[in-house]
């Protein structure tokens, strides 16, 4: 029996929706069961991203808030199951050992690492090989280990109605292309020149679609730099807009971030650009039937992933073929 369960993730969105994914599938088998997904910052993003989701409790926690972490214990200690999250590296200590004081003996879950620790910490260790996992499968994983059925095999994911978004940028359902330009990080990103080839390619293969370019403040400044086409849009957005955005389109062009992962659970048209560390977040056994297609050269990394500079495996992706992949998906929607 289940009666309280929390899990703690890395603060992004494509975490967050993981998070998600197993707690709905816990709440199918214990619908009243307290539910809370821990981050460390990013918190009011996190909680307007699944603003949907009333049942799950997004708690930030950290050692420059005294008051969340007692709100954490007061509600979340011994709880019925706890995982932690899977890295490609090593778990930091701290965050094994808050999750250890939290669930009760025998029901912390958490995934093998690098740490000679882990033997003394948890209760259940899962295999897991470092980038080589699929994600959803690893939170299938953790359910088949706590004897929960997976009662929803495909992902999916709910916002609430925005309908003053569209009339508020000048735009039409379906006839707008969101671009999402921007990683997060120069290692998995494209450089200014090849952002540009880019751009250029789906203003030249969509001529008749506009072109929404979506990111953070930062990044939305740094379009501003780019040759813009005369049908192009920068939309400023809450995380639920975002959203909303993108499942009204006629499809998606991005690099693999949070709000792809958002297009493909909404089974958004995705035209994806992927670095070769992170094709375990893309393909069937992620998404299922999604329409999805995925652009990398892992070959460019011949000697895995370099994050010395701008990442190869995608700067080196043909963005003519790109563009054309974008205009097959927007061909069928019109």
């Amino acid at each position: 029996m289940i009666k309280k369960a929390f899990t703690i993730r890395a603060s992004s969105i494509g975490d967050s929706l993981m998070a998600k994914y197993l707690l709905e599938n816990i709440r199918a088998k214990y619908p009243n069961a307290r539910l809370g997904l821990v981050v460390a910052s990013r918190g009011a993003m996190i909680r307007d991203l699944l603003a949907a989701y009333p049942w799950l409790e997004v708690i930030e926690a950290n050692r420059r808030s005294p008051r969340t972490l007692w709100y954490l214990i007061k509600n979340f200690w011994r709880s019925d199951l706890g995982v932690t999250q899977y890295t490609g590296g090593t778990l930091n200590l701290s965050t094994k050992l808050v999750a250890r004081f939290l669930a009760r003996r025998g029901a912390l879950v958490g995934f093998v690492d690098h740490s000679p620790l882990n033997g003394l910490i948890y209760d259940k260790l899962l295999p897991h090989h470092e980038r080589a996992g699929v994600p959803r499968l690893l939170e299938c994983s953790v359910l088949a280990a706590t004897g929960i059925p997976v009662a929803t095999e495909r992902m999916t994911f709910e916002y609430l109605p925005q309908p003053e978004l569209l009339p508020r940028l000048g735009l039409q359902q379906k006839k707008y292309v969101v671009t999402g330009l921007f990683s997060g990080a120069d290692a998995r990103g494209l450089s200014p020149a090849r952002k540009q080839d880019l751009v250029d390619a789906l203003a030249k293969a969509l001529p008749e679609m506009t072109l929404v370019f979506i990111g953070t403040k930062s990044e939305r400044e740094k379009l501003l730099q780019l040759r813009l086409p005369p049908r192009s849009v920068i939309a400023d957005t809450s995380v639920q807009e975002a959203a909303a955005l993108i499942d009204q389109a006629a499809g998606m062009v991005s690099l693999g971030t949070g709000t792809s992962h958002i297009a493909a659970h909404l089974c958004t048209p995705l035209v994806v650009l992927v670095a070769c560390q992170g094709l375990q977040w893309v393909g069937t056994d992620q998404f299922g039937d999604a329409p999805m297609k995925v652009f990398c050269r892992p070959d460019a990394c011949p000697n895995g992933h370099d994050y010395s500079t701008y990442g190869p495996c995608i700067n080196a992706v043909d963005m003519t073929a790109v563009a054309a992949a974008a205009k097959e998906f927007v061909s069928k929607t019109h």
